[in-house]
């Protein structure tokens, strides 16, 4: 391996408690918007993934992206809400005060494998403003060699073309790069992509069974460095 990829909420640090606030909010605006076409809206909550006020690991709202997510919303509201959800996520995103909690132990990883030589990059569906304030909050630009994030990129996991400005940009086969993440679409995309190694975190917000085309599952990403070795 010459590049490592990390997701960055619930790999490097621990899933942001904010994400989670600005999908029960996302939910919560989502049935008042479309109450009268949604019926049930308990049901709707559990459909979801939201069990007394909680994202339920494992699911869409826990995992999924944007894509996903509003395609659970036109399922329930039986109609196209792409156009709301999207604006109204935005909002959300946009006025998110980001917390960052390194998993423990993980900053101490980074730093040992950027002196080992290995090139490092960051693939986040954060958007380029939280990505950068969690570089600046943790003082680690220096080690990523390459920050990918879906708002400043435009393609999201499991879609490889978001790997685009690292192949446009670097001189490295697919082979040579593992990318490690806390769910199934950071999975998927090492495997859209053709990378070399796929590796599952369990730090985040996905569990063990989702990850059935991982080539590796480890507790945290400090155990990268026993793969590597």
């Amino acid at each position: 391996m010459k590049w490592i990829l990390f997701d960055k909420d619930g790999t490097l640090i621990h899933f942001d408690r904010s994400w989670m606030k600005i999908g029960l909010q996302l939910v919560d605006d989502f049935m008042i918007q479309y109450e009268s076409a949604i019926g049930d809206v308990t049901e709707a909550y559990k459909r979801l993934g939201i069990v007394n006020n909680e994202i339920q690991q494992g699911t869409v709202m826990a995992s999924g992206s944007l894509d996903e997510i509003i395609n659970a919303f036109d399922n329930l509201a039986g109609q196209d809400v792409s156009s709301w959800a999207q604006q109204r996520s935005q909002t959300l995103v946009d006025q998110r005060v980001p917390e960052n909690v390194w998993v423990e132990g993980v900053d101490q990883t980074v730093k040992a494998l950027h002196q080992q030589g290995y090139k490092l990059g960051i693939v986040t569906s954060d958007t380029k403003k939280g990505v950068e304030q969690f570089l600046t909050d943790t003082n680690m630009h220096k080690y990523f060699d390459v920050v990918i994030s879906t708002e400043a990129n435009a393609v999201e996991k499991p879609n490889p073309e978001v790997l685009k400005p690292l192949f446009d940009n670097y001189d490295v086969d697919s082979i040579d790069v593992m990318i490690v993440g806390d769910t199934a679409n950071d999975i998927k995309t090492g495997k859209n992509a053709q990378l070399g190694l796929s590796v599952a975190v369990l730090t985040g917000v996905d569990i063990k069974e989702t990850f059935t085309e991982a080539d590796y599952i480890l507790p945290t990403a400090n155990q990268v460095l026993d793969i590597l070795n």
